[in-house]
């Protein structure tokens, strides 16, 4: 690399370098590095080695090795040369080689770079450049999380349940907004959080069963859909609540289904999934649609009234042997915040 990049300055050509983990690449990484081949002739990027990731971002991280995500910033055209970067900053490759330009991408400000100052005594430039998408590696990270939690195909979630409770979403366990699309209007109804820990220290495992036709007439996306169950899981994660499945229906009434409710095929499926049977069954709704499902897949079915949630959890608990509810009223806080 030295001789290279003796040779790229000795034939007049401007150098710039970046450097970062690029750990799962994405949109934000293409467009940032595209722009900064733009500001120079020869781009050289230095990719954190795995030890230096583990250090300055998680234990945990990276995903990808480090070979591999060389291999992949290689073959962006917008890449000239490729390093390895065994430091978590990379002021002595800075010095080493005295780029004409150190480019970073996102919101730093230059005076922020801490190698920025070294780079300016030399005689070089410091260029940030914005990124023109709001994903990154963490959000991507957390997505996947979230995704992984709606129902695959034909993925049988676990053995030995001792029951399984399903879960209407909208107008049970969050305030019905009409084609709610917006993460910021979710809102966890009373009793609900008590309820769910109560079901949970049964030995009860929960997944939720929703219609959302908004999808299908065009309202919001399935992107829309996990970005407000991603702040439900939030909301219900941060008391303890875990959810295990998420399965929905995303067709209209026009349509022709058989999983929207009140058809049975979330249920099944359900029942499927986690190896249980109709009787080892619940479904907590708030609509005739949910009654008459569950009804028809042999479920026991429990309709949230106007006294909320917590009666409906209740209910199920005393259907529940002896054994199973002694569990869960000594399991569970009586006065859990709701």
């Amino acid at each position: 690399m030295d001789k290279w990049v003796a040779a790229e300055k000795a034939a007049g050509r401007r150098i710039g370098f970046t450097c970062g983990s690029f750990d799962l690449l994405h949109a934000g990484h293409v467009q940032y590095l595209s722009a900064a081949r733009e500001l120079c002739d020869r781009l050289i990027v230095a990719v954190n080695s795995d030890a230096s990731v583990s250090r300055y971002k998680s234990p945990l991280r990276p995903i990808v090795p480090e070979r591999e995500r060389m291999y992949v910033v290689a073959g962006l055209t917008s890449v000239d040369a490729v390093t390895l970067m065994e430091d978590d900053r990379p002021l002595s490759l800075l010095l080493r080689w005295k780029p004409d330009l150190y480019i970073k991408g996102g919101d730093y400000a230059k005076d922020s770079l801490r190698s920025g100052e070294a780079v300016q005594e030399y005689g070089g430039k410091v260029e940030v450049i914005r990124s023109g998408f709001e994903t990154s590696t963490s959000r991507l990270i957390e997505r996947i999380g979230v995704i992984a939690a709606h129902a695959a195909p034909d993925f049988t979630v676990n053995q030995g349940v001792k029951g399984l409770v399903l879960l209407d979403r909208d107008g049970t366990l969050i305030r019905n907004v009409p084609f709610l699309h917006d993460p910021a209007k979710v809102g966890v109804l009373p009793g609900v959080i008590d309820g769910l820990l109560k079901l949970q220290a049964a030995g009860l495992r929960l997944a939720i069963v929703t219609n959302q036709q908004g999808i299908g007439l065009g309202y919001y996306s399935a992107q829309d859909f996990i970005a407000v169950n991603q702040r439900l899981l939030r909301e219900l994660g941060a008391q303890g609540v875990r959810i295990s499945k998420i399965y929905f229906c995303p067709h209209s009434l026009g349509e022709q289904c058989s999983c929207r409710k009140p058809a049975t095929g979330m249920i099944t499926r359900a029942m499927r999934d986690f190896e249980v049977a109709p009787e080892q069954t619940f479904l907590i709704g708030d609509a005739d649609e949910d009654m008459q499902a569950g009804a028809d897949a042999g479920c026991r079915t429990v309709r949230v009234g106007d006294s909320g949630f917590r009666p409906a959890a209740e209910k199920i608990l005393s259907l529940l042997p002896a054994s199973a509810d002694r569990d869960a009223s000594s399991s569970t806080p009586a006065d859990h915040p709701c």
